[in-house]
């Protein structure tokens, strides 16, 4: 018997053990981004907590960016590093495929794996200090909403398919929509954040997933599993970004 796709996103999109079948449709765990993400949020926002008798925003901050990269298996960021490599290092759109198809890091993927990582750590820490805490849990749940909107909306890149082909093709609207409500259950549960400021997240995350998109139909004709992974980290160091420097403005 087949799975209903929640024990396929956790084991998927994190290194927790999750009891289940898995599914037979990739696209099924489309549905269940978001709650995985409300997991790492709120697992972020427990460990946050408990470090802040340290008082050492930029320690923290290293300790929760360090452990959404373990819990992920570092998944994303593999894929950040395979796009700017292959946006980077090819001329050609085959050659570009080629390359974010390889095992090896380049000098691209490495500069671009550097400073997202310092600008995630650099805006948690002023977070921190900001008191933002509570925004963290919001991250990652949007970054996985904005990825699954990534994966419906735009085709496929590679002819001959690849990991996430199906996850893409199979992709439908329900499966955004389906992600935009347990956005609002988190947000009606969880009454520990200021609108007006979760809305700039959200405006964030939009902009760098739309971005993303443009670029790679531009450079591939569509997206892969690695822009996908790259859709997750990059939003996320925009939304941490952003929630660094309006923690202070009176919204």
């Amino acid at each position: 018997m087949k799975g209903w796709g929640l024990a396929s996103a956790v084991r998927t999109l994190t290194i927790l053990p999750f009891p289940g079948n898995e599914s037979d449709s990739p696209a099924t765990t489309l549905y269940w981004f978001v709650p995985v993400g409300a997991l790492l949020g709120f697992i972020l926002y427990g460990v946050a907590l408990l470090c802040q008798p340290l008082q050492a925003p930029f320690l923290t901050g290293s300790l929760l960016i360090g452990l959404l990269a373990l819990l992920t298996r570092a998944f994303h960021l593999d894929g950040l590093c395979d796009m700017f490599d292959g946006f980077g290092g090819g001329w050609t759109k085959e050659r570009k495929l080629e390359i974010m198809k390889g095992s090896t890091v380049g000098a691209f993927g490495v500069i671009a794996l550097i400073i997202t990582l310092l600008v995630k750590v650099s805006a948690v820490a002023l977070m921190i200090e900001r008191g933002g805490i509570p925004l963290l849990v919001y991250v990652p749940i949007l970054s996985r909403l904005f990825v699954v909107a990534q994966s419906v909306f735009n085709p496929y890149a590679r002819k001959e398919g690849g990991t996430a082909a199906r996850l893409v093709t199979e992709g439908r609207v329900r499966h955004v929509a389906i992600s935009v409500v347990w956005v609002v259950v988190v947000i009606i549960l969880y009454k520990n954040v200021v609108l007006l400021r979760l809305g700039l997240l959200v405006g964030v995350a939009a902009t760098v997933t739309v971005g993303i998109a443009l670029h790679a139909r531009k450079q591939i004709g569509g997206v892969t599993g690695d822009i996908l992974g790259a859709t997750v980290e990059l939003s996320e160091a925009g939304m941490l970004l952003a929630a660094a420097i309006v923690m202070p403005l009176p919204l």
